[in-house]
């Protein structure tokens, strides 16, 4: 197996030596030592080269739960065979952490500001600390409460859900739209502690509805577009923005502009006009300032 220096690996790489080292002290370099110096396998090197750009054709977006969001991703895998997306829906908290920690390409997410009582880019500093992120609107959608066809309960507030009669199906912890409900509640000066369900949680719009549609609550916090879906009624309260966050370095790359390109193509824009609940007035600008 050849055994190259470090020199001349930054000749091979065309990268600058300074930053092999760099990637070798973050352990994201295969290197070897030899006599206390660090040297390189070529074999090894190369198969970390194929490696990393098959990764590069690859975006993982990771946050926040919803359905308008799978299906453009469903359509762009289907119409861009150079560039795989794949989604995991783990709320908006556990998606920042994720893209902070490097395990995700982007990450969706609507957190609200409490103290600005509305959506800011203050999660920025307050989740990813002073790193480099740009921040392109999706969408804004409708937030509110999944009711039973007819509204049997007679729910018409926040304050109604109190009620000894009404059951109530809740979102799970991390989520923009548990963030948002108890910030509601909050506002309305309600008990969540006086609502019965408000422990019981489910991960996903889908799951939320569905609770209300079999008859296991009277109502669930959700977006307008999944009680269309069900043939829900439905409460609105709220109307969010809907970010995705890309770090800077992948925001610049051809996977990651062929993604936001998308958002344009008019196949796209055709099967998405029927959404309900949902405005793109906005979706594919950039809300940094500075970019």
């Amino acid at each position: 197996m050849e055994i190259i220096s470090a020199k001349e690996l930054s000749k091979y790489l065309k990268i600058n030596e300074k930053m092999i080292y760099r990637l070798v002290q973050e352990s994201k370099l295969p290197s070897i030592r030899i006599g206390g110096k660090i040297a390189f396998a070529k074999g090894l090197i190369d198969d970390w080269i194929l490696e990393n750009t098959q990764r590069e054709k690859l975006i993982l977006i990771a946050g926040s739960d919803d359905p308008m969001l799978r299906k453009i991703i469903d359509l762009f895998n289907a119409f861009q065979k150079e560039t795989t997306v794949f989604y995991a829906p783990v709320g908006s908290m556990n998606g920042l952490k994720l893209l902070r920690e490097r395990a995700a390409t982007m990450s969706c997410v609507h957190i609200l500001d409490l103290e600005e009582k509305g959506y800011t880019l203050s999660y920025l500093n307050k989740y990813l600390e002073s790193e480099n992120y740009v921040v392109v609107n999706l969408f804004f959608r409708d937030q509110g409460l999944y009711l039973k066809k007819g509204n049997p309960a007679g729910i018409k507030s926040i304050a109604d859900l109190t009620a000894e009669s009404v059951k109530f199906v809740n979102r799970n912890k991390g989520s923009g739209t548990r963030l948002l409900f108890d910030f509601l509640l909050s506002e309305s000066g309600v008990d969540p502690l006086k609502i019965d369900g408000y422990n019981n949680e489910v991960e996903s719009h889908l799951a939320a509805g569905n609770a209300v549609l079999l008859g296991n609550a009277d109502a669930s916090p959700g977006i307008r577009y999944m009680a269309h879906i069900l043939d829900l009624d439905f409460v609105p309260f709220f109307k969010e923005r809907f970010d995705l966050v890309i770090s800077r370095e992948r925001f610049l790359n051809v996977q990651t502009k062929a993604f936001l390109d998308f958002f344009n193509e008019p196949v796209l824009l055709h099967s998405l006009k029927d959404h309900e609940g949902y405005d793109m007035s906005q979706t594919g600008s950039v809300l940094n300032k500075d970019v």
